[in-house]
């Protein structure tokens, strides 16, 4: 019977380090939860070079960036962070067993990152849109569900409140498109009798890509005003900064939207100075119609 008891509590040992040699994921939050954090760093380097799930694989980086902080290296642990983030901006990081500093880490990279990464998905979805690409609507919805996260993180701020308007804009079109398509072909007589079917006004915004759209011409577009101090920056940081404007049928600049930001400052007098820009607006068939144009900003050439 002693025999059989050694037997049983070995094989219970043995099938534990199996489980655990099979589920790094599992010892490496063990490691973490009692303080062994390189251990654990070393156990999380399994997770990534297996072929783990993205689940795990997202869990693994998460618990990668608690041991980093727990051990000082905090700027490696933001690196972390910001690929979470930036791989799935929309996802949620399990955080039940981080500190209060992990957590807050979490959520300043977070709130820093968004704007940008709305940014650029609003651009792909643009362009898709104005191809006429069937995933379009789903790329913009994407889009409106980022914004109503970065509003939720307190990563809001005016320039997405203008681009949320572009992208309601941009999906109520879509969607009134798609039920004028569907309205016209299930009613639609036999081919010999047919009629045309009226056209509906839903705003479109027009694009330099759409056939027989003739694209606004500049009126007025006075020279930027940007304090000597703050231009040398610019020029210092040697970025280029791009703006969405939309430009309505009377020529003005109806909304201004920052896709890739400058500076706070610069980008914040640009759109200013934007919306007081004048043009004789685009037509199509001889008609004005809305029209949205991309304007990239060089300060170097300032």
């Amino acid at each position: 019977m002693k025999t059989v008891a050694i037997f049983v509590l070995l094989s219970a040992v043995a099938a534990n380090a199996r489980a655990g040699q099979e589920d790094p994921l599992r010892t490496a939050r063990d490691l973490y939860a009692s303080a062994a954090y390189e251990e654990a760093l070393s156990e999380l380097t399994r997770v990534g070079s297996g072929a783990a799930a993205a689940g795990a694989a997202r869990q693994a980086d998460a618990y990668r960036a608690f041991c980093l902080v727990a051990l000082g290296r905090n700027s490696e642990a933001e690196a972390v962070a910001e690929a979470l983030v930036r791989t799935d901006p929309m996802g949620a990081v399990d955080l039940r067993e981080a500190s209060p500093r992990i957590e807050e880490m979490f959520a300043t990279v977070r709130r820093r990152m968004l704007p940008q990464l709305i940014r650029d998905e609003y651009r792909a979805a643009r362009a898709l849109a104005a191809q006429k690409a069937p995933d379009a609507e789903s790329r913009l919805t994407q889009v409106q569900r980022m914004l109503a996260e970065a509003e939720k993180a307190g990563a809001w701020d005016d320039t997405l409140a203008d681009l949320r308007v572009l992208v309601d804009g941009f999906l109520d079109l879509s969607r009134a498109e798609g039920l004028i398509a569907s309205s016209a072909a299930a009613a639609a007589p036999p081919v010999s009798a047919q009629s045309p079917v009226p056209s509906r006004d839903v705003r479109r915004i027009f694009t330099a890509g759409d056939s027989g759209v003739i694209a606004p011409v500049v009126v007025s577009q006075p020279p930027l005003q940007i304090p000597p101090t703050l231009l040398d920056l610019v020029r210092r940081l040697r970025r280029s900064g791009t703006l969405d404007i939309v430009i309505d049928e009377r020529g003005d600049v109806a909304d201004v939207v920052v896709l890739q930001s400058v500076n706070g400052a610069y980008d914040t007098l640009v759109t200013a100075a934007a919306r007081m820009w004048k043009y004789r607006p685009a037509t199509k068939d001889g008609v004005p119609v809305r029209f949205i144009k991309t304007v990239v900003l060089n300060a170097n050439a300032e």
